[in-house]
């Protein structure tokens, strides 16, 4: 089977940019391979912290035959009569061929001179050193660096260039480098060079000179080495996927150690141990059979030791100091209580033009309450949990480990004899944190997150200080999806609008033009993405929300409904015969402030009148219970009527008050659809 092997050898990359820089490897060659018609078996990527490139097996002895087509002259400038003029020779000259082997075709613009040929396929050999260079240019890079006399950037330097088809260097220069067939092993364990007579000898002759360098085979062979280590130490470890993938951008060759430290330290809060751990030493924090944090933890090294004792000896004395500052913090802390502690925040700005973290404590604890009150929750337990709530952000474990944020504030609190509904609120202001994290399970977390993200918006919005572009330094488009997502707690599902302008009241300056209008479309934008992102039809999500307003929690049920009964034939005529109806009410804004029975003068007026008057509260009822079906059914009655109605009753009358009187009657069929959704956004 033909191999392909490209590697760049560098110096030691960013660990935070292999991820990054592995799946851009992975997508660009799997892309340009397609464009070029060159078939292939399987592509895997070389990622690890010296080297980068890809290992392409099965690869097709030449790419495919291309059709391509090139357009020339317009017709009327390529012919003069029957004659070829100067324009349509020189089209020709510039790809060898005859006047006669071009075709005409019309187009919108009129017609043009085209030539269909077909590109020869080249061998593998010249197609895989241009994609080479292709994806070295097109690879988006966060951090680069320059180096030598030349202008080149790359995010470290490059010593080495390996490309090899089978047993043959494919001849390329890349950062000034000829190819050629040798690659380097491990910096310590293998650092003499390695000439590789075919391709295929790669993984071998690199894994016998302790290098995994395949990412993803690197990664699981380091999960398993961090499991063997802690089975064989008698404890157990919790997958953590983020610091797998950082352990496994540092190390080539992974081996496991396990170390310990004094039990005295497990009286400090397991999060404060786990982040002195995980944060400072990249170590993975391990448990006991019963579920208890255990005093041993794993390492990674990128090296196989002859003395592995000196290595565990040396990272415990590592740890044994982040873990006595962490103690030292915790015992510090507890001297004093969060309460004590709340003066603090007035002196810690939020932003200069919104006051201090102890003002915008207050704004936040004033909202919450009120909608506490409007769920029947316990007043005093939110009033109390948002005093609370930023104490901690004055602490020293919290100025160390900044991570801990909420969760050590939720320990104080419960050290300080706080109840468990004002402790497990505390933590509950910080989630969700991002996309993947989970929201609070209590309505008083949920309810102090809430108002925290209503505040922030508002208060950003109010001095002009949206989102542009890619730029969100506030992160409001993530408040307003955790918004989103902390409004469908089964006791809350607000309509957010009443209390978005509350919190644009208790703002300390006056909001911009607009700014109310502009949070609400702001929001609304994040919950059609969320959803269309889902998979939901676009039209059907703007047509719910532009009835449902900011009842976000209900939006996606109804879109829901409405996406199952899209399928079925009946829709379309629900869909169409709202737009009639909306249709006949443009641009008009005759009416009357009730529709008047004894201007009918055709049955079907007084039959749709009724329909609608019973319909309208069969709709009302179902859509208040959420059982959208049920209010679709509701809407299908109303057809023979409104059938019937268009069948015989011309709307615009020539006697005035009737020809309003049929307006009404219509915007009262109109308000009934509108119950459930607007149907004249909907794509037919």
């Amino acid at each position: 089977m033909t191999t392909f092997v490209f590697e760049l050898g560098c110096e030691e990359l960013p660990s935070s940019s292999l991820p990054s820089l592995n799946s851009q490897f992975k997508q660009l060659f799997a892309q340009e391979l397609n464009d070029a018609l060159l078939g292939y078996k399987s592509l895997s990527v070389i990622a690890a912290p010296r080297r980068l490139g890809v290992v392409i097996e099965g690869v097709d002895q030449a790419s495919e035959d291309k059709l391509f087509e090139r357009r020339g002259p317009a017709f009327k400038a390529a012919f003069q009569g029957d004659e070829p003029t100067k324009a349509l020779l020189g089209f020709c000259r510039g790809l060898n061929i005859k006047p006669e082997d071009t075709s005409v075709i019309d187009t919108e613009k009129g017609q043009w001179v085209v030539y269909r040929g077909i590109e020869q396929g080249k061998s593998a050999s010249g197609v895989l050193g241009d994609i080479c260079h292709t994806v070295i240019a097109d690879l988006a890079l966060s951090k680069s660096m320059r180096w030598g006399n030349g202008r080149d950037e790359f995010p470290r330097p490059v010593h080495w260039v390996l490309a090899m088809l089978d047993n043959a260097i494919v001849p390329l220069t890349v950062f000034g480098i000829e190819s050629g067939n040798k690659t380097f092993g491990h910096r310590f364990m293998a650092p003499a060079s390695i000439e590789l007579q075919s391709a295929s000898e790669y993984r071998e002759r690199l894994t016998q000179a302790f290098v995994i360098a395949d990412f993803e085979a690197r990664k699981a062979a380091t999960w398993l080495t961090i499991q063997s280590t802690a089975e064989s130490n008698g404890v157990t470890v919790e997958a953590d996927d983020t610091l797998l993938i950082e352990i496994n951008c540092l190390v080539e060759w992974p081996v496991g150690l396990c170390g310990e430290f004094e039990e005295h330290f497990l009286d400090v809060p397991d999060i404060a141990l786990i982040a002195a751990m995980k944060g400072h030493q990249k170590y993975f924090h391990t448990r006991t059979g019963s579920g208890n944090l255990s005093n041993k933890f794993i390492t990674v090294s990128n090296i196989e030791s002859r003395d592995a004792s000196q290595v565990i000896a040396g990272n415990q004395r590592v740890i044994r100091a982040r873990l006595s500052d962490a103690k030292f913090f915790f015992e510090t802390d507890k001297k004093l209580s969060l309460e004590s502690r709340r003066p603090q925040l007035e002196s810690i700005t939020f932003h200069p033009k919104l006051g201090s973290l102890g003002e915008k404590t207050n704004r936040v604890c004033n909202l919450a309450c009120k909608m506490a009150s409007a769920v029947n929750a316990d007043g005093a337990v939110m009033k109390r949990a948002a005093d609370l709530s930023r104490c901690d952000l004055v602490s020293e474990m919290v100025l160390e480990f900044d991570e801990l944020q909420g969760q050590i504030g939720t320990i104080y609190a419960a050290l300080d004899g706080e109840s468990r509904e004002v402790s497990q609120a505390i933590q509950g202001l910080y989630q969700p944190a991002g996309a993947s994290d989970s929201v609070p399970s209590d309505v008083y977390g949920s309810l102090l997150a809430l108002a925290d993200r209503l505040d922030t918006l508002a208060g950003l919005f109010a001095i002009n200080q949206p989102p542009t572009g890619s730029k969100d330094p506030f992160a409001l488009r993530r408040a307003a999806i955790g918004l989103l997502r902390l409004n469908e707690h089964p006791l809350l599902q607000f309509d957010l609008t009443q209390w978005i302008n509350q919190a644009f009241d208790a703002q300390p300056v006056e909001a911009a033009v607009g700014a109310r209008a502009l949070v609400i479309q702001f929001i609304n934008d994040r919950e059609r993405i969320r959803l269309t992102e889902s998979g939901y039809p676009h039209d059907l999500v703007v047509a719910v929300q532009a009835t449902n307003g900011l009842s976000t929690a209900s939006t996606e049920n109804r879109v829901k409904a409405l996406a199952e009964f899209s399928e079925k034939p009946e829709f379309n005529a629900v869909v169409t015969t709202n737009k009639r109806f909306v249709n006949l009410l443009k641009g008009s804004d005759q009416g009357v402030d009730q529709i008047q029975p004894a201007l009918f003068e055709h049955p079907s007026e007084s039959a749709l009148h009724e329909s609608v008057i019973n319909i309208s509260s069969r709709v009302a009822d179902a859509v208040s219970r959420e059982t959208i079906p049920e209010a679709i059914s509701a809407l299908l009655a109303m057809k023979p009527a409104t059938d019937a109605f268009f069948k015989n009753v011309m709307i615009n009358a020539d006697n005035q008050a009737i020809r309003a009187n049929r307006l009404e009657l219509c915007r009262s069929v109109r308000d009934v659809y509108r119950l459930v959704a607007d149907f004249s956004l909907v794509q037919q």
